[in-house]
């Protein structure tokens, strides 16, 4: 037998009567569970610089089962977050994921990826990120990552424990749900819940942390073009005919105004095209009908963004449809290139 003397962490197999101990008694579990603090995602993140927290949530409807699914996470150190969404309903289905805080992004859409862009990325931490906007808009759609476990205080718990990777299973029911929470180290701390209802509703989240984290860019993705369309024309009583809106606050990107340009089409043909870093042009088409066009940098940050106005004015009657094209990922916006770019 080898003597440990000093730096050695010894693990007591017994239960003992401090909340440091492992494995946990049913006193003990109870009095983590009555701290509101167990379980604080906003804590975990201020205490993480690598951070994945998820949550599934299943519920019945009259007709249809639901389910929502969550994943972010966060590596400060690289400057990367990720947020990843699932939703289905019946036959819906929605699934994407975004992985940002550099330069180069990365989008997914189902299985497959896409690269994007940021030409001034604002790296934030994604948990505080979405608890303000979650704040700002209390009926968005938004991570259910909050969980009250003084709630489940109180129970008489199950506990079985795996002493070489220290975790902790425990399990309960109380009147409405089966209840299994997973705990790991010395000292122990909550990393995992699952609620399984009597209406056969569910909610599971868990938590990982450090090294068990690891995002990364994906190379070599075919570029996806920004997400932007020209708001629809309105007809003015001097028989001109205009487009004018500002780009939504929901355009999270910065853009390069000189890879973007409008394209006035007809026939499938482009007869007058304005490139943004110009700001101003007056042109005159196939037709001799006039075109002016406007893009003001209201944001004032040089670049394409949310906030940004764009007009375009004609005297043109004919039947034409105005898109925007990206030069970067060589296609229309709101489209994916067919290659590598």
């Amino acid at each position: 037998m080898i003597s440990c003397s000093s730096g050695c962490l010894e693990v007591p197999i017994e239960s003992c009567e401090d909340t440091d101990c492992f494995p946990f008694n049913n006193d003990l579990l109870n009095e983590l569970l009555s701290n509101p603090e167990s379980l604080d995602v906003l804590l975990l993140a201020s205490e993480n610089s690598r951070l994945r927290v998820k949550s599934s949530t299943t519920y019945q409807t009259e007709t249809q089962l639901g389910e929502i699914h969550w994943n972010v996470a966060k590596d400060d150190e690289q400057n990367l977050r990720s947020i990843a969404m699932r939703f289905s309903l019946g036959t819906t289905s929605i699934d994407t994921e975004v992985l940002e805080g550099t330069e180069t992004t990365n989008i997914r859409l189902g299985n497959v990826w896409y690269e994007g862009r940021d030409a001034i990325p604002d790296y934030k931490d994604p948990f505080y990120d979405i608890a303000q906007q979650a704040v700002e808009d209390p009926d968005g759609f938004w991570p259910s990552f909050g969980f009250d476990t003084t709630s489940i205080s109180g129970l008489e718990w199950t506990i079985t424990h795996d002493l070489e990777s220290l975790e902790q299973v425990a399990s309960a029911q109380n009147d409405t749900h089966s209840i299994i929470l997973v705990l790991k180290g010395v000292p122990p701390e909550l990393i995992g819940v699952e609620l399984y209802g009597n209406d056969d509703s569910a909610f599971v989240l868990s938590i990982e942390k450090g090294d068990d984290v690891e995002l990364s860019l994906k190379p070599d993705l075919p570029r996806a073009a920004i997400e932007f369309n020209v708001e629809d024309p309105v007809q003015l009583s001097d028989g001109t005919t205009i487009w004018a809106g500002y780009v939504p606050l929901g355009f999270t990107s910065e853009v390069d105004a000189t890879e973007l340009s409008f394209q006035v089409i007809e026939s499938e043909s482009t007869i007058v095209e304005f490139n943004l870093a110009d700001l101003t042009s007056n042109q005159t088409d196939v037709h001799g009908d006039w075109w002016d066009f406007i893009y003001w940098d209201y944001s004032g940050d040089g670049y394409f963004s949310a906030s940004d106005y764009y007009e375009i004015r004609t005297n043109s009657t004919n039947s034409v449809s105005i898109k925007t094209y990206d030069s970067w990922a060589d296609t229309w916006a709101g489209e994916i290139t067919p290659s590598n770019g």
